[in-house]
């Protein structure tokens, strides 16, 4: 396992290797917008053995925008799914073969899903876990979690909950923002299936102090995570597209709630793919890949080897 940093799209991005023999590689695209996986990459290396993996640090995201401290001004879709294209060319030319796949996880599965549309053939396949499909469905979000609360909830968690406008997610973008990111702490305190983050990220060789700051900032909803929301997920939909030229595939958590299973499962058999596959995994909800890590592997490296 190593890291680099590489010049994509005008900028020096950050790259994490974790290379096996064989012709198969999995380009890990990290959840948020602003949450990279790369920092799990120890957890999650002793599942790779049959393919390579590689994870990079999005634009606007951690150790690609500590380095580069790129302005929030002019964010766009198109300027990460550039940047897509050209970290796959790179990743092509790098491991010298055509079999790359694309693995997005919840944000990353809206960038990999919006790439294929854009960019078909460019990769082997797809797959997708925390798929998000449709971000007006996140009024079935704001209910459950809203029904657990009322349940078990603390009287301060009530309060806290009672201040997202009930006509969520169809509000104007500002409030949106907002609404969403208070729903996300409440998650990470109702919804999760309670692996332990804080000490898998505690653990991470690549959690440095700077890193960790900016995670902080992130995750209380800063100014930057506000931008990200509210520029690249405020009003994301794909039930229009309803044909793929590259294979479609997803990997999703049973008790996923947040970008919601069912939602995905009905999206995904309504499409046409030259192939398709769907994996569930029990036990596990939004974080899949960490709530049930072998499961979720394994369903992984059959989609690679099959597909």
């Amino acid at each position: 396992m190593y890291t680099e940093y590489v010049e994509i799209n005008g900028i020096s991005q950050f790259f994490l290797h974790v290379p096996n023999p064989g012709n198969d590689v999995a380009i890990m695209l990290h959840g948020g917008p602003g949450m990279p996986n790369s920092r799990l990459a120890y957890f999650h290396k002793q599942y790779f053995d049959t393919y390579s993996a590689v994870y990079y640090d999005q634009r606007w995201s951690g150790k690609t925008q500590l380095k580069n401290k790129t302005p929030f001004e002019n964010m766009s879709m198109d300027t990460l799914v550039e940047d897509l294209r050209q970290t796959i060319k790179y990743v092509k030319e790098k491991y010298a073969t055509e079999r790359v796949f694309l693995a997005g996880h919840s944000f990353g599965s809206l960038l990999g899903t919006m790439f294929i549309a854009k960019h078909p053939g460019e990769v082997w396949g797809y797959i997708g876990y925390g798929q998000v499909v449709d971000s007006s469905q996140d009024k079935n979000w704001y209910e459950n979690l809203k029904e657990t609360i009322a349940r078990s909830g603390k009287k301060s968690d009530k309060r806290k909950l009672a201040t997202v406008n009930e006509a969520y997610p169809n509000l104007p973008k500002q409030e949106y923002v907002k609404s969403h990111i208070t729903l996300c702490d409440l998650e990470y305190k109702y919804g999760f299936k309670k692996t332990d983050y804080v000490n898998l990220y505690r653990k991470s060789p690549l959690l440095t102090l700077r890193c960790l700051i900016q995670m902080i900032q992130t995750a209380r909803g800063g100014k930057a995570y506000q931008s990200l929301i509210g520029e690249l997920y405020y009003g994301f939909d794909i039930t229009g597209i309803k044909e793929y030229e590259t294979p479609v595939c997803c990997i999703l958590g049973r008790n996923d709630e947040w970008t919601s299973s069912r939602t995905a499962a009905e999206y995904f058999d309504a499409i046409q793919a030259p192939k398709k596959q769907l994996h569930w995994i029990d036990d596990a909800g939004h974080m899949v890949d960490t709530d049930n890590p072998e499961k979720f592997f394994c369903a992984l490296a059959k989609i690679i080897r099959t597909t």
